[in-house]
């Protein structure tokens, strides 16, 4: 038609466009530089009377440690006793979740154990064990038992308990049994519960691992920042916190990517949900 004006077509991207990723990761780095500094004028002001260490001293005393045997092994003592935790935790967590998740007179009756067994602060009950385990590792599996099988059963419960009707009966149509019905029915409705719980127990089982070793003293980095502390080394101290913060970063990550490795076929973990 004439006189007729046409409207240009959408491009994919505007010409000279900074792509999401890059924004992102350029936010993120601009944060932590302004950490940092921040840092750095507190270690400087009010912080030089406590001998609050600085970013470039807290960076030389971890690369000096990082040089160390005993700065790595104590790292991989915190670490296994965290993962062996978990593991044990999982073992009871998801069998007594499927149990009560699959009966809803179990699921009402257990209600009020389940609230006040999460409540309870796993460290509270740290005088008694000390006194039954002694200052070992045995020490740290049982407090991260403690704390880190909560939110497994509950998470699995209530994965159980939500699953479909209509799912449960074509299984039943079916005659699906037992295993096919956990394997194909129960276990990919339950599954982007679980893995919530999953990460959530990850980061109390290295917590209550440090935390063992702190209060307790046996190896790994609770103790040895326990002892940095006695002798008022802060620049130790610090490096020994920064390590424990990334190890639970790191742990998070690896649950993230292991997450979406199983569960790509989930809307959440297209979406992005996951992350």
């Amino acid at each position: 038609m004439t006189g007729t004006k046409t409207a240009p077509a959408a491009t994919g991207a505007r010409s000279g466009a900074v792509p999401t990723g890059v924004r992102r990761l350029v936010n993120r780095l601009l944060a932590i530089l302004v950490a940092l500094v921040v840092w750095h004028l507190f270690a400087l002001g009010p912080g030089a009377s406590s001998d609050f260490p600085t970013p470039p001293a807290s960076f030389r005393t971890a690369v000096d440690l990082a040089g160390t045997g005993a700065y790595w092994s104590n790292i991989a003592t915190s670490v296994e006793t965290a993962l062996l935790g978990l593991a044990l935790a999982v073992l009871v967590g998801l069998p007594v979740g499927l149990l009560i998740g699959a009966n809803e007179h179990a699921r009402r009756s257990t209600q009020l154990l389940l609230d006040f067994g999460r409540t309870v602060p796993a460290i509270a009950l740290l005088p008694l064990f000390l006194l039954l385990f002694g200052a070992t590792r045995d020490l740290g599996l049982v407090l991260i038992l403690v704390s880190a099988v909560w939110p497994i059963i509950i998470q699995t419960s209530y994965a159980v308990g939500e699953i479909s009707p209509q799912l449960r009966r074509v299984g039943r149509a079916y005659h699906l049994t037992r295993w096919h019905l956990l394997r194909h029915l129960i276990a990919p409705s339950m599954f982007p519960f679980v893995f919530v719980g999953l990460r959530i127990a990850a980061t109390l089982s290295l917590l209550m691992a440090i935390s063992s070793e702190f209060l307790g003293g046996s190896d790994g980095l609770g103790y040895v920042l326990l002892q940095a502390m006695q002798i008022n080394d802060t620049e130790r101290a610090f490096v020994y916190s920064f390590t424990a913060a990334i190890l639970g970063l790191l742990l998070n990550l690896v649950f993230v990517l292991l997450q979406r490795r199983v569960l790509w076929w989930h809307p959440s973990v297209r979406k992005g949900g996951a992350a």
